[in-house]
């Protein structure tokens, strides 16, 4: 407390010298001295101090404003990454879709989105986001290029169920190596049905649809050697070649078969 009083006296005494010109005394110019190295210092030291803390009050304003911009510049940076996988999403899709188009330009049909796919893992069915409003009956033909993927089962107001090649409740027409039979669905095989002992099947043969309405979309191919099921008939497995989980569209041909 002495030296803040201390330093107070000495700083009046300096007011006091100034306003009057007491400097211009040769007598006290000792004592004006003798002030001015000990009061000057502290003035200057003040100042430093000063400065110093406004410089770092400008650092740190300008740190602050820099954290602000990345964090903005960073918000960006996501949103332009998500719109790039937005686009390349559209551009995949658009392309399949043109894929798609271009293999029924003699047949009536509809593009449908696939929605939802057998939870239970067997690829029985499928959910596609055409339904009755868009035209959609049962019994209708389901592909993928080239590729038989079903049936639609049942329809609802703006969806419908695809029984698929690899459901057990799957029955179709076929021909194999030339000769007709009937294919039946399964997982994670189908088969055909009533294969006569002689009948020369060999595996890798294609299993075409069999109908006068449609081109011989491919069901699958023969999966395995064929072996002994009954007296006439031998058991032949055909593998599908529909890639159920793979399809985020598929076709709907508004025929029957």
């Amino acid at each position: 407390m002495k030296i803040k009083i201390f330093y107070f006296f000495l700083f009046i005494l300096s007011v006091l010298f100034y306003l009057t010109e007491a400097h211009s005394y040769p007598a006290i110019l000792p004592l004006i001295r003798f002030i001015n190295s000990i009061f000057l210092p502290v003035l200057e030291f003040k100042s430093q101090v000063s400065y110093k803390v406004k410089d770092l009050m400008n650092t740190y304003l300008f740190l602050v404003n820099v954290q602000k911009e990345n964090k903005r510049l960073w918000e960006e940076i996501i949103q332009l990454n998500l719109k790039v996988s937005e686009l390349e999403t559209c551009k995949r899709e658009l392309s399949q879709i043109k894929g798609l188009e271009g293999f029924y330009k003699e047949l009536d049909y509809v593009i449908a989105g696939v929605v939802a796919f057998d939870p239970s893992g067997r690829d029985g069915f499928l959910i596609v986001d055409k339904g009755e409003k868009d035209g959609i009956e049962e019994g209708f033909v389901v592909v993928n290029r080239n590729v038989l993927v079903g049936i639609v089962d049942e329809v609802y107001t703006s969806s419908s169920k695809v029984r698929t090649v690899w459901s057990d409740d799957m029955f179709v027409s076929v021909v194999a190596d030339g000769k007709n039979y009937i294919y039946k669905g399964g997982f994670p095989t189908g088969r055909l049905l009533h294969v006569l002992q002689e009948d020369d099947i060999k595996v890798g043969t294609k299993v075409l649809l069999r109908s006068p309405h449609f081109p011989s979309f491919e069901v699958g191919k023969v999966y395995g050697l064929p072996s002994l099921e009954e007296r006439f008939f031998k058991r032949v497995e055909v593998k599908p070649e529909a890639h159920i989980k793979k399809m985020e569209f598929v076709v709907i041909l508004r025929r029957k078969i």
